[in-house]
């Protein structure tokens, strides 16, 4: 599955979509895309509409917001990869661990705001390319 853009992390930092052949915005070299697999993310929608940006980290590290009812595709090498959301400082998420392999080189997964008592958390789950509209 080829994806129109592809949600990057440029060694120099910078998180950005991108298509093969880009450059980055900040430090003008070629955006490199690691080989291996994807993993596609999807923001469901939150009850009440609340749909400002929840923070996305794979593996520890940044990789910008994503929006109510936004799919993501992001390359990531093979390997297991731990996906995590997050507002603000708000660090309570059901984290999932996906591996990509040659044999499995696409992960779909999907996330979602379940209310709380005190305080509402975020849960990652593995879903299916149908499930996503891909």
């Amino acid at each position: 599955i080829m994806a129109k853009e592809y949600r990057v992390k440029c060694p120099c930092g910078n998180v950005m979509n991108a298509t093969p052949g880009s450059v980055c915005r900040d430090c003008n070299q070629p955006i490199i895309f690691p080989e291996g697999g994807q993993i596609y993310l999807y923001r469901m929608g939150n009850f009440l509409g609340a749909g400002g940006g929840v923070g996305l980290y794979i593996d520890g590290q940044p990789y910008g917001h994503i929006g109510n009812r936004e799919t993501l595709c992001i390359p990531l090498p093979y390997g297991s990869h731990n996906l995590h959301v997050a507002v603000g400082m708000s660090r309570k998420c059901q984290d999932l661990i996906v591996t990509i392999t040659p044999e499995n080189p696409i992960a779909y997964t999907k996330f979602y705001m379940k209310p709380g008592f005190w305080t509402n958390s975020f849960v990652i789950e593995p879903t299916t390319k149908e499930d996503l509209g891909l």
